[in-house]
């Protein structure tokens, strides 16, 4: 009896782990079609050629695009933000805090153009379905920047700065993100994270090393 339910078990974590590894092959495939297509030109089809799954697999994981688009946002957004949490965690000084900060940000803007390009997108043709939601999480994530920056900068005050602790933090998340879609649409002379010393010595008066 033991040994039944044993190979049960076996049997059960295997198909848990058959079926996140389709997930996340399907996500990955869809991401590389949108990036590519574009949200409008995807089609389940392509991005069931992509990632060399049959239709039935595909429509069994996700039921249409939209909801397959929109898990490929927040997916990247989700690993944005985890990231960056456990980046800060192993700083200790508010200028590592903040130098990691704004290089994590500038830095995954060059190597994930991808997100932004879907974001852009989403924001410029609204999908009905999908777009409030994926608004909603974008907002969410910005706040908790802005709020990541005010702590980052209170513990700066805390050690002999006298940062205007709201106006700073916007300013840098304004700086930012207005970096990551210029450099997107091809208006910047330069690639994000060379404007990364420019940025801290504008904040803190120092020499970026």
């Amino acid at each position: 009896m033991i040994l039944s339910l044993n190979g049960n078990s076996n049997h059960v974590r295997r198909k848990e782990r058959e079926r996140e590894f389709r997930r996340e092959a399907i996500l990955e495939a869809a991401l590389r079609v949108f990036a590519r297509e574009g949200y409008f030109n995807a089609t389940m089809a392509h991005i069931a050629a992509e990632a060399e799954f049959g239709m039935g697999t595909i429509y069994q994981v996700f039921p249409n695009k939209q909801g397959l688009f929109a898990e490929v946002i927040l997916r990247g957004i989700e690993e944005f933000m985890k990231e960056q949490r456990e980046l800060l965690a192993t700083k200790n000084t508010w200028q590592e805090k903040l130098h990691s900060f704004i290089e994590y940000k500038l830095s995954w803007v060059e190597k994930h153009p991808e997100i932004q390009r879907l974001l852009m997108e989403l924001f410029c043709t609204p999908i009905p379905e999908i777009t409030p939601h994926i608004i909603t999480r974008a907002l969410e994530t910005h706040i908790a920047n802005i709020e990541t920056l005010k702590k980052i900068l209170s513990q700066a005050n805390t050690d002999g700065q006298r940062f205007d602790m709201d106006l700073t933090a916007i300013t840098i998340m304004g700086t930012l993100n207005a970096i990551g879609n210029d450099w997107f649409i091809g208006i910047l002379p330069k690639a994000p994270t060379e404007y990364i010393p420019g940025i801290i010595e504008s904040i803190t008066g120092e020499k970026y090393a």
